[in-house]
């Protein structure tokens, strides 16, 4: 495993090998601006969430179209994201943040104006494009411009600016949303990016780093079919309910284009002397399994996007009563992302991943066993243990992955960890949908109620219990790899432990 190298703020002269250069004051302010605008991207999905209800109601759409909002969001950040670290080796990093930065704020304004549902989903494809490259970004500025001793603080900033996106997101919800309607919402997107790039934008402006071994060119064969394997993988989930899934001629060659353009992908990339990302990175044992594991987070999250509002909605909740449990939950994930620095130095990091994916398997269980009536005190209690366990999850999961990269590696490394997240993410949000869907239609049957009756508050209920039992499921699950991964990472040290020994006894 390659530590981090640390990179230096200041130009250096080129080849110059020598250590590192003093930490420049400007380093951390960069780096708290990328945050910020990741933390931007964060508060506007969940402030999307929390008035998703809202939303489609004034549009006279289903609350099953939810997840189109969600989805339509992921399917541009995959695509986004697959390009994401060629984007960085060509355009410089100061240029590379601004574009991002007013792409998504022009698409959050988009959305503030949208006419129709449909224009709404166009202004989300596009905040989406964006997020896909600036949450990586943010990774990548973290591993360049600090050394390697600074990420577990820099990572714990991370996760506290993005708690904090989840308790302003309600409060806003709340008040501004009450106040103006859920559009006011999207106009946000404008003060807190403007605030990101000027404290980023002095900082990046000197920016040096290491230069990246895959040069400035790409595999074009290899782009597009990146390009093509995730929007044909993203249509396949959204409209496979809708169709029938293999029965529909056209869902049957949308998925046969992807595992092909995936196929082809993987042997291009390889075999290229100037790749998309480097694939290679995965033969790191603690980055290939923070990307393992982040897939799997990836889906709970977004997962939690489509299934709390849904869940609450059919409790009888308005949006003002889903922005104040949620306020809730994100308070005590800020109070406990306030001592992730101390976690992080002390205590394992799989550990700490586990313990996260405890929590949010303790958020899926405890409305599986209160069936259709939970007392309001559970509700909080739930979405309480699923902030704290997302925030400690995603941290951990985090830090996991930038310690087994070094600067020359941290573009790729970022696109290949956050683009695990968002595919679990979109295969999340899609399937969380289609899987209620098929469970309200069979509970409809079962009881004799014709279809149209399927989403009824009642059958939506027993849809709902079934969904919440298989999120317990895969999130043990996530947690028991997590405990085997510990194990295994244990024994490796011991053996080798003896191996050093004698080697240093025989020098």
């Amino acid at each position: 495993m390659t530590d981090p190298k640390p990179a230096a703020v200041a130009p250096r002269p080129e080849g110059q090998g020598a250590g590192p250069a003093p930490l420049s004051p400007l380093a951390w302010r960069a780096v708290l601006g990328c945050i910020i605008a990741a933390a931007m991207t964060v508060l506007d999905l969940a402030m999307t969430s929390t008035v998703l209800g809202s939303i489609q109601e004034s549009m006279d759409e289903p609350l099953a179209k939810g997840a189109l909002v969600i989805s339509a969001y992921a399917t541009a950040e995959l695509i986004t994201l697959s390009l994401s670290a060629f984007l960085t080796r060509v355009f410089p990093a100061r240029t590379y943040l601004v574009l991002l930065v007013c792409l998504f704020v022009g698409g959050a304004l988009l959305s503030a104006c949208a006419w129709s549902f449909e224009s709404l989903l166009v202004a989300r494809v596009v905040q989406g494009a964006a997020s896909g490259a600036i949450m990586p970004f943010a990774y990548y500025a973290i591993v360049v411009l600090l050394p390697g001793d600074k990420h577990p603080k820099a990572i714990s900033t991370f996760s506290i600016l993005v708690t904090g996106s989840y308790v302003l997101a309600p409060v806003l919800c709340i008040t501004l949303g009450e106040w103006a309607g859920w559009r006011a919402l999207y106009c946000v997107a404008a003060p807190v990016g403007a605030l990101g790039l000027w404290l980023a934008l002095p900082g990046l402006r000197q920016m040096r780093t290491e230069a990246s071994p895959l040069g400035r060119r790409v595999n074009a064969v290899g782009a597009g079919a990146a390009v093509v394997g995730l929007g044909c993988t993203q249509y396949a989930l959204d409209t496979g309910q809708e169709r029938g899934w293999f029965s529909s001629a056209v869902v049957t060659l949308t998925v046969g284009a992807a595992i092909v353009a995936a196929v082809l992908f993987v042997v291009t990339e390889l075999r290229s002397r100037h790749p998309l990302v480097d694939l290679r990175l995965l033969r790191l044992r603690p980055f290939l399994a923070g990307c393992v594991f982040n897939v799997v987070g990836g889906v709970a999250v977004y997962s939690s996007y489509v299934l709390i509002p849904v869940y609450l909605t059919t409790l009888g909740f308005s949006a003002a009563d889903i922005a104040t449990v949620s306020l809730y939950g994100g308070t005590v994930q800020l109070a406990i992302a306030l001592g992730l620095p101390l976690f992080l130095r002390r205590i394992d990091t799989y550990l700490v991943s586990c313990t996260g994916a405890l929590l949010f398997a303790t958020a899926a269980l405890l409305p599986f066993l209160a069936g259709s009536s939970p007392p309001y005190v559970l509700i909080v209690v739930a979405l309480m243990c699923r902030s704290v366990g997302s925030g400690l999850l995603l941290a951990a999961l985090g830090l996991m992955a930038t310690r087994a990269l070094s600067a020359s590696r941290a573009a790729s490394g970022s696109l290949l960890f956050n683009m695990a997240r968002s595919l679990g993410g979109s295969v999340g949000a899609a399937g969380c949908a289609a899987f209620l869907t098929i469970r309200q239609a069979y509970h409809a049957h079962a009881a004799g109620l014709p279809a149209a009756d399927g989403a009824g508050r009642s059958v939506r209920s027993l849809a709902l219990h079934d969904v919440f039992a298989v999120a317990f499921a895969i999130l043990l699950l996530l947690a028991l790899s997590l405990v085997a991964g510990y194990a295994l990472r244990r024994l490796r040290e011991r053996r080798a432990a003896p191996l050093a020994t004698d080697l240093t006894t025989d020098g």
